[in-house]
């Protein structure tokens, strides 16, 4: 055999190793890739909360926030739901999903919280579906 054809013969032989190296990684990858999806539920926001009056938060009205769980409603950037207007206290209420029905529970705020223009105390008011809620100056809508 000449020096050309073995060269030849080994540069062949180089290129289908790394062909066969990338075909393996690809159906490992492949394979792996398969095993690892887990079906997952569904997550979804149950219910949110759409801003009616905007008071001084410098938010649009119409503005939308999903609400899941249990989440604070304030002021302060660490809320599950962050209102920067004066009026709103820090951390102002807490609205909750308990034993599949949804209550807002006001954490003892300086302006107070309402629902459809009552007073919510620290022992909580159960949500209906449209339900005004206020913070201070702020209003949303509650919509399961």
């Amino acid at each position: 055999m000449s020096a050309a054809t073995e060269l030849l013969l080994l540069r062949l032989g180089l290129i289908a190793i790394v062909f066969a190296f990338a075909f393996g990684t690809a159906m490992t990858m492949r394979g792996g890739l398969r095993s690892t999806v887990v079906a997952m539920p569904l997550r979804r926001a149950v219910a949110r909360l759409v801003l009616i009056v905007p008071g001084e938060t410098g938010l649009a009205a119409g503005t939308e926030f999903a609400v899941a769980g249990e989440m604070t409603i304030g002021r302060d950037s660490g809320n599950g739901i962050a209102l920067g207007d004066p009026s709103v206290s820090s951390r102002h209420a807490r609205i909750a999903r308990v034993n599949g029905r949804w209550t807002l529970t006001d954490l003892g705020s300086t302006n107070g919280t309402a629902v459809d223009g009552r007073a919510v105390d620290g022992r909580g008011v159960t949500l209906g579906s449209f339900a005004e809620l206020t913070f201070g100056a702020v209003v949303l809508r509650f919509q399961a």
